[in-house]
């Protein structure tokens, strides 16, 4: 029996990982420039390099691609890392000053939401709207908000009387993709003035000495 060497192996998986990220990149930009029903398989192997039978082996269906250019959205240039791997995690846990840390957390949160926005602009009503989806991603959007707020805790920096989960809510209303979008896009907001407000509204909101 052949077994090919460790470094073998390691390179085809490598490679692997590449061929996937190039595919989620090029439907994005697909998605993004024309909406679900316009970006076909076959164009986005055209788009990535690949064959289209690549896509389907990668991903099975359109519906999956769909769904992993989702999550890659919400992550960026890490898809395949859990929450807790992300390196501004880290750096969010190990902050010790609690202005800093939301600001911190809007830079990351206006990054994502920045990514996030014109692709549910442009695929919003093909996402995934049963129970089971909507709950995973409000369950993704909590974990996320829980980080800072678990750290605030942490530092004893919340208001007086304000519980996290209550501090998440408040996250939650104004910390939106729709705000974001209604400011940036519609009312000729800059992202630095997206940045400069939210930060100021959350440190009012949640901070014990804003």
């Amino acid at each position: 029996m052949n077994v090919k060497p460790p470094a073998t192996r390691a390179g085809r998986r490598e490679k692997a990982a590449q061929t996937r990220v190039r595919i989620l990149e090029a439907a994005y930009r697909l998605l993004c420039a024309g909406g679900y029903e316009a970006t076909t398989m076959q164009l986005v192997a055209e788009a990535a390099g690949v064959a289209v039978q690549t896509v389907y082996f990668v991903f099975g269906t359109k519906a999956r691609l769909l769904a992993d250019v989702e999550n890659r959205v919400v992550l960026g240039d890490a898809p395949l890392d859990p929450l807790g791997r992300q390196p501004w995690v880290a750096e969010m846990q190990r902050e010790t000053d609690p202005k800093r840390l939301l600001a911190l957390f809007v830079e990351v949160s206006t990054d994502i939401v920045s990514r996030i926005s014109p692709f549910v602009a442009a695929v919003g009503p093909a996402l995934p709207n049963d129970p089971q989806s909507v709950a995973a991603r409000d369950r993704g959007r909590d974990e996320f908000f829980g980080v800072v707020i678990d750290r605030l805790a942490e530092l004893r920096a919340l208001r007086d009387g304000l519980t996290p989960a209550r501090a998440i809510d408040i996250i939650r209303v104004v910390n939106t993709v729709e705000a974001y979008a209604d400011l940036t896009t519609r009312r000729g907001w800059t992202v630095v003035e997206w940045k400069q407000w939210l930060t100021n509204l959350l440190r009012v909101q949640l901070l014990a000495h804003p």
